[in-house]
């Protein structure tokens, strides 16, 4: 009978997957996850978010016992493992998801790609939904979503039948993969435990989520992020499951219920920037940011990092992160508040908070969190927009976010005392430092830098020759702040699978399709506000289910 390698990576889940399903069509299936220790001592891995990822694989494994089958475990590089467990197993060949979040890993895949073709051996790679090589204009990305969304999910095996006499490690622990638990609550992981929490939005958030997303302390969020960040459920199954959910004619319900798929929807389209600007991870889109540098003072970044800016909103964001990892109570007004204070008020360099973020973040996700910082920084800003977006962290972010408090007043206990009124401007007290900066002196002096910076390129139909290149070193930032298994990184690169845009070859319509990619494609104007308020506009686009 057939055997097929089924390699698991970041669709952890027997539902809405095509190549298991293809692989139990076929015969005998080896489903396998290797722990990758480049990935593992990535600068920017969190044990939280690893507790997360072992409790998602207990669950697999269990889902494909329930089928007849169970997950095979391996530690090491999956360029040397996946032959060897082809050989090890007699099996013809390996079914996989292609993969874009991280650089390692396509460069990864590219290296892998070679070694089985040197062997004779074979892989097959599917694309998962809403995810493509061609260069497409964004509006046909948007309608090509939709329309893979609407596309029947992949049937779920009946049965998964695994080879008896292929030996697995034993699912390890936080220790055993170098890492320590830093108590961080870990939500239940695994398909299961996902749609549970979609099933409890719908039936007890949907009236209020579009309505509360900007107040942290209402936990309005699904709190799903963490689980679509692993694939324990499919980004597909979650629209369909929320399109089938009737709205009772509430058009409360109806507007949160479209919000949430506009999110998914953001979602999907920051990885496909990603598979084609992979450089997304190390780089701001346009050089110019770069090339001009960034200012960095450490004792800043601590205090920013441990919530001691003097900035009550801006250090219950900080607090909320370490002790929660995000997932659920640091929503996407909150982050980014924080996000802002760092790059746009302390001038420091977006990377510096995208490490700090993907090491606490339980829903960390690449892609959508680097994107989403440098969007905050200004640094990937809208071709046809020339208001700057930079958040006001006193008493207008504590009105707009957190009116009574509570949100400031849980993470910040030594200002539980004061009126919600205080809390943007505390007066001065023992045990709560004074704010680090004077925000309109710092806000006019970024408003200009970013003015004069943009200048380059704002409004240019063609921006190729104004974006950033893959660099030759693809060393991880922060890989030399944390201990780190960089040694990829050391050895030649000769491509990355799937492969990146080479903006060195693109022609005048691809040039054109490209710029879709980032421009505002909906008339989004800063609000109106009074005198004495110099806030930024509320209408962002930022990732927190």
């Amino acid at each position: 009978m057939n055997r097929t390698l089924v390699w698991f990576r970041r669709d952890l889940r027997i539902s809405d997957h095509e190549p298991l399903f293809r692989a139990a069509r076929r015969g005998w299936v080896v489903p396998v996850f290797i722990f990758d220790r480049a990935l593992l001592k990535h600068p920017e891995t969190g044990a939280g978010r690893v507790a997360f990822m072992l409790d998602c694989l207990a669950a697999l494994d269990a889902d494909l016992q329930a089928r007849g089958g169970r997950l095979i475990l391996r530690g090491g590089d999956p360029v040397q493992v996946l032959p060897e467990l082809i050989r090890e197993t007699a099996a013809e060949g390996i079914y996989a998801h292609t993969d874009c979040e991280r650089i390692y890993g396509r460069v990864r895949d590219a290296r892998l790609n070679q070694v089985l073709a040197d062997q004779g051996m074979k892989i097959r790679w599917f694309e998962p939904p809403a995810s493509l090589a061609e260069l497409i204009p964004y509006p046909r990305y948007r309608s090509r979503w939709f329309r893979d969304m609407s596309a029947p999910l992949v049937p779920t095996p009946a049965r998964v039948e695994v080879p008896p006499d292929i030996a697995s490690d034993v699912l390890p622990s936080l220790q055993a993969l170098e890492h320590i638990a830093d108590s961080k609550p870990i939500p239940l992981g695994g398909t299961a435990a996902a749609r549970k929490l979609l099933a409890d939005f719908l039936s007890d958030k949907s009236d209020r989520y579009y309505w509360q997303l900007s107040y942290p302390s209402a936990e309005a969020t699904t709190g799903l992020s963490p689980h679509i960040k692993f694939g324990a459920i499919s980004v597909r199954e979650c629209v369909q499951t929320i399109q089938q959910t009737p709205d009772q004619g509430d058009f409360r319900i109806r507007r949160s219920h479209q919000q949430l798929i506009a999110r998914l929807r953001w979602g999907s389209g920051f990885a496909q920037r990603f598979r084609y600007l992979p450089q997304l991870e190390l780089r701001s889109l346009y050089t110019v940011f770069d090339e001009d540098g960034w200012a960095f003072d450490e004792d800043l970044y601590q205090a920013w990092q441990e919530g001691q800016t003097g900035f009550p909103i801006v250090d219950a964001a900080a607090r909320c992160l370490s002790a929660t990892g995000g997932w659920q109570a640091l929503n996407f007004r909150a982050r980014a508040i924080y996000a802002s204070f760092l790059s746009n008020l302390l001038g420091m360099d977006w990377r510096f908070g995208a490490l700090h973020f993907m090491r606490h973040l339980i829903d960390g996700d690449c892609p959508i969190d680097h994107y989403q910082w440098a969007m905050q920084s200004g640094v990937t800003h809208c071709l046809d927009k020339t208001w700057t977006r930079i958040y006001n962290p006193g008493q207008v972010a504590v009105d707009r976010c957190d009116p009574d408090g509570a949100f400031i007043k849980h993470w910040v206990p030594e200002l539980a005392h004061l009126a919600p009124s205080q809390l943007g401007s505390p007066p001065p007290m023992k045990g709560y430092p004074t704010p680090i900066l004077d925000y309109r002196q710092a806000r006019q002096k970024r408003v200009k830098q970013l003015e004069k910076q943009r200048s380059r390129f704002l409004s240019r139909v063609n921006v190729v020759p104004h974006l950033a290149h893959l660099p030759n070193d693809l060393t991880p930032f922060g890989s030399d702040r944390h201990s780190s298994e960089i040694t990829w990184a050391q050895l030649p690169t000769e491509s990355l699978f799937p492969a990146a845009l080479d903006l060195t070859a693109l022609d005048a319509q691809q040039a054109i399709a490209l710029r879709t990619w980032f421009v505002a494609h909906v008339d989004v104007t800063p609000p109106k506000v009074r005198k004495h308020q110099t806030e930024s506009p509320v209408n962002q686009l930022v990732l927190n289910l």
